[in-house]
């Protein structure tokens, strides 16, 4: 998950839902005539960050920023994307907040990032301390989504288990949550952020084919393991996939063409920080 190359080329999904909830929801933030802040938590290579975040905030903004753990990520989006008003930098936004950070921006927006830290509190909090008297946030992440039950399944594997030890660090929070809007909002609440408005949407995604899946899998793998058991791993990846239902080969008369159909439970939200 540090091949920025790879992930720059292959995060079609997470980049369509970014622009969707933009889309959506960024000309009902409270922007400033000019000096806005923002902060990108979660940005990857960067490219979410300036080919969309930047094309839906105000021309006169003052900062903005993009923050990830991985330092190859961050590395990458400053050697390509940076410039007087963007720049990027190394952020665990479940660790310990630089002072320098605190109460500093405007609005913060994240894509695709909560639902890999487990400390969801500790998360939340950093979120609300980055943001300054009624600052607003806006981000997205994964509730259930199959990608995590085929982790699941691989990691009982004797083929595969020892590759994926720990596997629950890397499965969404809420996956297998029965109320996980009621959850985020409850937390929220307790950290003092208002008016949040927490919205869950059903949606789905094609892959056309099992390269695609295999790259798609590849660019965001939390796993470490060499390359060869890489290959023998997404074999049984999309095996496991086929048993699920979740390639289309109906219509396909080479199975290994068949497209691949996700569906997932992708939630917005929305909220400022108390005033």
């Amino acid at each position: 998950m540090n091949n920025a190359e790879l992930y720059e080329g292959n995060n079609n999904l997470q980049k369509r839902d970014a622009l969707d909830c933009l889309e959506e929801f960024a000309d009902k933030m409270m922007w400033k005539r000019s000096g806005d802040r923002i902060i990108d938590i979660g940005c990857g290579d960067g490219s979410v960050t300036v080919d969309l975040l930047k094309e839906f905030i105000p021309e006169n903004f003052e900062l903005l920023l993009g923050c990830d753990v991985s330092e190859k990520m961050v590395a990458f989006a400053n050697v390509h994307h940076k410039n007087e008003r963007t720049s990027f930098t190394v952020l665990d936004i479940a660790g310990r907040l630089p002072e320098e950070l605190r109460s500093n921006f405007n609005h913060a927006f994240s894509s695709y990032t909560f639902h890999w830290i487990k400390d969801q509190e500790a998360a939340f909090n950093n979120m609300f301390d980055l943001l300054v008297e009624g600052g607003q946030c806006l981000l997205t992440l994964l509730g259930h989504n199959p990608v995590f039950d085929v982790y699941r399944i691989l990691a009982e594997s004797n083929k595969c288990g020892c590759w994926l030890h720990g596997v629950e660090r890397f499965i969404s929070p809420y996956h297998d949550s029965q109320y996980p809007e009621q959850e985020i909002r409850k937390l929220m609440k307790k950290i003092g952020f208002t008016d949040i408005v927490v919205t869950c949407q059903e949606k789905s995604f094609i892959y056309d084919s099992p390269e695609a899946v295999k790259k798609a899998v590849q660019a965001v793998n939390p796993f470490s393991m060499p390359k060869e058991v890489f290959d023998d791993f997404m074999i049984d990846y999309l095996n496991v996939v086929r048993d699920m239902n979740l390639i289309d080969e109906v219509n396909n008369t080479n199975l290994r063409a068949g497209r691949s159909i996700y569906s997932l439970s992708l939630f917005l939200v929305q909220s400022r920080q108390v005033s």
